[in-house]
């Protein structure tokens, strides 16, 4: 089986989280959208900031819509862990990176957050 090729998704973590975005591959295409589940007590804890999710009590969920005529149907939604490689009909997933800073939950700018994403075709 030859090794997929992944492209990167347009996250851009200075736009905070919630964040959604549409994406068109081979003719089709996807909505996806991401947000964080934290805790409170991991906001004030956080040690230097920014939580490398997933941890105890925090960790980011992908839902992946497909756009057809009837309207969208979804096709996949997930809690995600760096190393997985998520199946979505069509589509395959990857998130290696996914380093959060409180200050992007629900708020917008550069405060060191990172999320890396990848997608394929199957």
């Amino acid at each position: 089986m030859a090794a997929l090729t992944y492209l990167t998704l347009p996250i851009d973590p200075a736009e905070g989280f919630p964040q959604a975005f549409r994406l068109a591959l081979a003719d089709r295409s996807y909505r996806l959208r991401l947000y964080a589940n934290v805790a409170e007590d991991l906001l004030r804890d956080a040690p230097d900031g920014v939580l490398d999710l997933p941890v105890d009590g925090g960790f980011l969920v992908l839902s992946v819509a497909r756009e057809e005529p009837a309207g969208l149907t979804t096709i996949l939604l997930r809690k995600l862990a760096p190393g997985v490689e998520y199946h979505a009909a069509e589509l395959a997933l990857t998130f290696p990176t996914m380093r959060l800073h409180p200050r992007n939950l629900n708020g917008a700018g550069s405060f060191g957050s990172q999320v890396v994403g990848g997608v394929a075709l199957r």
